[in-house]
């Protein structure tokens, strides 16, 4: 998928740390749903605070954003049980997600 396909391609994940596009971005191939990853941090990987965006065909965007949220619900859980088991505090940040959906 190109940038260049933009006419038929929608947002469906929005976040300021690029690693966690890239796992979307795997998941959703593992799906078979081909993504690309918009404003990546270019020169400078890891630097969160700029935005990175996940687009797909819009055919795709249904069945992308209920992987999505599947995937951060159990991501929530994790975080929940872990909380539970360690009798830890989890800072809020772990448990809201900082991504956003569009």
């Amino acid at each position: 998928m190109t940038a260049d396909s933009s006419k038929t391609l929608v947002n469906v994940y929005s976040t300021p740390i690029e690693f966690d596009a890239e796992l979307v971005k795997a998941m959703l191939a593992d799906e078979g749903i081909p993504s690309y990853i918009d404003d990546a941090n270019g020169p400078f990987p890891g630097l969160s605070g700029i935005p990175c965006h996940i687009h797909v065909a819009i055919e795709h965007e249904l069945l992308a954003r209920q992987l999505i949220e599947e995937h951060e619900e159990r991501h929530r859980q994790r975080v929940e049980r872990e909380l539970a088991e360690g009798d830890q505090e989890v800072p809020k940040e772990e448990l809201d997600s900082e991504s956003e959906y569009d």
